[in-house]
């Protein structure tokens, strides 16, 4: 067995001691080190990713202004030629039933057609009226929706006017349907005479700017 003194065992102690410290600060200094460069490199990738949401953030927003106008673009150039469009569809359906010979042979007509004309009227101004509270509508194209809103109040009046003084030429019932360029008129008889035209053209054209060629009077028996 090998002896050793008591002093040379507490020098070895103190060696290891030392030794061991060296070490320990060693790979403090490495950890602390490399602390930093990870948290350098996390800061940097967080960095990049907040700005790359940033620019897609932009980019979004940049998009979905664009759309924004893009869509009131569309809207106002559709709309500008649409009003005139979409009445004169509405009008065309109109007359083409009042004017079908089936429609004539009815047993109800003029109530089935009035509250035809009347509820595709409404139709129309629920379109228009549309268009007056979009937002993206442009205030020329708003102007000439109310405009034609008006319009067809006006349309609708005079067409109640001439039904009521044609009755009150002996008729039992008459429908009228009117348009800028032309009349239709309906009235409940057996035969319509050269008088009885006479009569109906001179209120149509006394109510309106039509001329008598502008006119179509058909009978309902």
């Amino acid at each position: 067995m090998i002896s050793m003194k008591k002093p040379a065992i507490i020098f070895i102690l103190i060696v290891l001691l030392v030794f061991t410290g060296y070490i320990n600060h060693n790979l403090t200094q490495r950890a602390m080190s490399k602390v930093p460069n990870d948290y350098q490199k996390h800061e940097e990738m967080e960095l990049a990713k907040h700005v790359n949401q940033e620019d897609d953030k932009e980019l979004v927003e940049t998009l979905s202004e664009g759309e924004e106008e893009e869509d009131m673009e569309i809207l106002d150039s559709k709309v500008t030629g649409s009003i005139d469009e979409i009445t004169k569809e509405t009008e065309d359906i109109i007359e083409e039933t009042v004017a079908k010979e089936d429609s004539i042979r009815s047993k109800n007509y003029f109530i089935e057609q009035r509250l035809s004309r009347d509820k595709l009227r409404a139709g129309l101004i629920d379109r228009l009226n549309e268009i007056v509270n979009n937002d993206n509508t442009n205030d020329e194209v708003r102007a000439e929706a109310q405009k034609k809103i008006m319009d067809i109040g006006e349309i609708s009046e005079k067409e109640l006017t001439i039904e009521g003084l044609i009755k009150a030429k002996g008729f039992d019932d008459v429908l009228v349907f009117l348009t800028d360029e032309s009349a239709k008129v309906v009235v409940s008889t057996d035969k319509l005479t050269e008088q009885d035209v006479v009569k109906i053209l001179d209120i149509v054209m006394g109510e309106t700017n039509l001329e008598a060629s502008n006119i179509k009077i058909m009978e309902k028996n």
